[in-house]
């Protein structure tokens, strides 16, 4: 198995010093999120190059993580287009000046192609599996919450990017659509994504006695609930928008649950 998760190594770094060149061209880092998902899409395309698609329940695997990758991407970039660089990466710049051009090289853009490589690691026991692994209970139910996922995650993204859209606001927190069950549905909606990944690669992990599969899952949702995700996003946020506090006080921070009493919908 070792040279095969080393395969896709070389090309993620590729991909992440180009990104950088780019970044350093457009003085942008935050556009390390358009290759993300990307650059997830390759690594797994390296191991199906490498191994071959065997089944399929491989096909399905790859077609999930391919209706993913080009969504999430084509979404971020629709966002960012003519958007100064975001806030998260502008703190991050602040606190690495001087040289933080050369610095960015190692803390953002290869520190996302190594977890990159990481968390797809979960990927590979699906592709060692020869053709006897059929269709079970477990690829249907993983299917079924990934596509909760994929749906939950693209609402809730286009509601509160059409939100940001408009020229006139009653408010600035956005409390209806999905957004009023959960203060980040869209992340809850990844986080269904990642897990959904997991319980259809269970079937391929116990035919490789692998439990690399859950790598993935428990990283992303560590990432989504302390690191990049929920935790970074609602720092200083109040300060930012003064409405926000009435908002999560009434409303669940990641699950979606019915509020504790009825947001006002001034959308």
């Amino acid at each position: 198995m070792l040279p095969l998760i080393l395969e896709p190594l070389p090309v993620l770094f590729l991909l992440a010093v180009s990104m950088w060149l780019v970044s350093l061209y457009k003085d942008d880092v935050s556009i390390v999120d358009y290759s993300w998902s990307i650059m997830l899409l390759i690594a797994v395309l390296v191991y199906v190059a490498r191994t071959g698609v065997q089944s399929t329940v491989n096909i399905a695997l790859i077609c999930m993580v391919s209706i993913w990758a080009l969504r999430l991407a084509s979404f971020l970039i629709k966002r960012g287009r003519n958007q100064p660089e975001d806030r998260r990466f502008n703190a991050i710049r602040k606190r690495y000046s001087p040289n933080f051009a050369l610095k960015s090289f190692y803390l953002v853009f290869m520190f996302q192609a190594f977890l990159v490589w990481l968390i797809s690691l979960s990927f590979v026991p699906g592709f060692l599996v020869d053709t006897s692994l059929h269709w079970t209970v477990l690829h249907s139910v993983g299917v079924a919450i990934w596509l909760l996922g994929m749906i939950i995650e693209t609402i809730a993204d286009n509601q509160l990017h059409r939100f940001n859209q408009r020229v006139v606001k009653d408010h600035k927190t956005l409390n209806t659509g999905l957004w009023r069950f959960s203060r980040h549905p869209n992340y809850f909606g990844e986080f269904c994504i990642w897990w959904g990944w997991c319980l259809f690669a269970i079937p391929a992990a116990l035919a490789t006695s692998s439990p690399i599969l859950f790598l993935a899952p428990l990283v992303m949702t560590v990432m989504l609930l302390k690191i990049s995700g929920v935790s970074m996003m609602e720092r200083g946020i109040v300060e930012r928008r003064p409405d926000y506090q009435a908002y999560r006080d009434c409303t669940s921070s990641f699950f979606p649950w019915p509020p504790l009493e009825k947001v006002s919908d001034n959308q």
